[in-house]
C-alpha cells in the first residue's frame, strides 16, 4: 500500500504548477485570456518532454489525475442550479439538447473524414458541447480513452474557447444586433468553457451574463445523459477485458446540484466548494500534461485542431441565426 511519502512529492509538485498557472493566467489575462487549464497543460508538458517527470513524483501525478479529478468534478455540481435552468423554459433546453446531440454526431464524422480516432473526436465534440475540458476530463474514463487523447481534447477546446471569448467580447464591444438576452443565450449555449461562456456572456452587461450562465448550466447538466450513452456506446464496441463503466462520480455530481438547487447549503460552503473543484480540475489538468510524451500526439494533434476549429464555427454561426430566428 502506498504512503504519503509515495504521494506527497508529486502531488506538491502539482500543486506548485498549478499555482504557477494561475499567477501566469491573472498576468496576461487583460490581454488573452487562455486559461490556467491551459496554461497548466502546457508547463506540464514543456517540462515532462524537456526536462522530464521525475520516478518519485509519477504516483502524485497519478493521484492528482485520477482521484483529484473525480472529486473535482463531483464538487463541480455545486455550480449547478437546477430550478434556475428550468425556468428559462422550455425552447431554451431544447436548444441545448439538440445543440449538444448535432455537435456529438458532427464531432463523430468529421473524426471518420479526417481519420482521426473516434475516442478522440468525441471528446472533442463532448468539449465543445458541453462544458470545454471539464466534460472531457469527466468524459474520457467513461470510454476508456488514453490520456494523450484526453489532453489533446482539452487543449483544444481550451485554446478555442479563448479564442471565442476574445471574439464574442469584440462584438459585444461593438453595435452588435443582439439583445442582452440574445447574446447571452448565444454565448451559453455555444462557447465551451464554463468561464468562457460567463466570461463572454458578462461583456454585454449583468443581464447578458446572468442568462449566458444559466444556458451554460443547462448544457453543463448534459454531463449526465451523454456519460449514460457514451458509456453504453462504448462498451458495446469494447469486447476485451476492461470495458468501460458508468463513473459513480457522475451520479454524485447531480446529487450536488440538485442539493445546491434546494438552498440547504450556507453560500459561503458553497463558494469553498466550488474553488475546491476549480483548483483539484486544475491540478489534475497539471497531472495531464505532466504524463504526455509530446511525440506521441504532435500528429494527431493538427487533425484534431482542424474538427475543433470546423465545429466551432458550424454551431457558432448555427446557435446565432437559432437565436436571432426564435428570441
Amino acid at each position: 500500500m502506498k504512503t504519503l511519502n509515495s504521494y506527497g512529492p508529486g502531488i506538491i509538485f502539482v500543486l506548485m504548477i498549478s499555482f504557477l498557472a494561475m499567477l501566469l493566467n491573472e498576468a496576461v489575462k487583460n490581454y488573452i485570456n487562455l486559461e490556467a487549464l491551459t496554461i497548466a497543460i502546457i508547463i506540464g508538458i514543456i517540462y515532462n518532454n524537456i526536462v522530464g517527470t521525475p520516478d518519485n513524483f509519477k504516483d502524485g501525478v497519478n493521484f492528482s489525475l485520477k482521484k483529484l479529478l473525480k472529486i473535482g468534478i463531483v464538487l463541480l455540481g455545486f455550480k449547478l442550479n437546477v430550478q434556475a435552468i428550468w425556468e428559462l423554459g422550455p425552447h431554451i433546453l431544447i436548444m441545448v439538447i439538440v445543440y449538444v446531440v448535432l455537435a456529438l454526431i458532427f464531432a463523430m464524422l468529421l473524426g471518420k473524414i479526417f481519420k482521426v480516432n473516434n475516442k478522440l473526436a468525441t471528446l472533442v465534440g463532448v468539449g465543445s458541447c458541453i462544458c470545454g475540458a471539464s466534460a472531457v476530463v469527466a468524459l474520457a474514463p467513461c470510454i476508456n480513452a488514453h490520456d494523450d487523447d484526453a489532453v489533446i481534447a482539452v487543449s483544444i477546446v481550451s485554446f478555442l474557447g479563448a479564442v471565442g471569448v476574445l471574439a464574442y467580447s469584440a462584438l459585444a464591444a461593438s453595435s452588435f444586433m443582439l439583445t442582452p438576452v440574445q447574446y447571452g443565450v448565444w454565448a451559453g449555449l455555444s462557447l465551451h468553457g464554463v468561464a468562457h461562456a460567463i466570461a463572454a456572456a458578462f461583456a454585454l452587461g449583468d443581464t447578458a451574463g446572468e442568462i449566458g450562465t444559466f444556458v451554460k448550466m443547462a448544457r453543463v447538466l448534459m454531463l449526465v445523459p451523454v456519460s449514460i450513452v457514451l458509456g453504453y456506446i462504448f462498451n458495446s464496441e469494447n469486447t476485451g477485458s476492461h470495458k468501460a463503466k458508468f463513473p459513480m462520480y457522475v451520479l454524485y455530481f447531480i446529487l450536488a446540484g440538485i442539493i445546491n438547487s434546494l438552498g440547504i447549503v450556507p453560500l459561503a460552503v458553497t463558494k469553498l466548494l466550488t474553488r475546491a473543484s476549480s483548483l483539484f480540475i486544475l491540478m489534475a489538468m497539471t497531472a495531464m500534461g505532466l504524463s504526455v510524451n509530446f511525440k506521441s500526439i504532435i500528429n494527431k494533434g493538427l487533425k484534431t485542431l482542424l474538427i475543433g476549429t470546423i465545429l466551432f464555427i458550424i454551431f457558432s454561426s448555427g446557435s446565432l441565426a437559432t437565436v436571432l430566428y426564435y428570441l
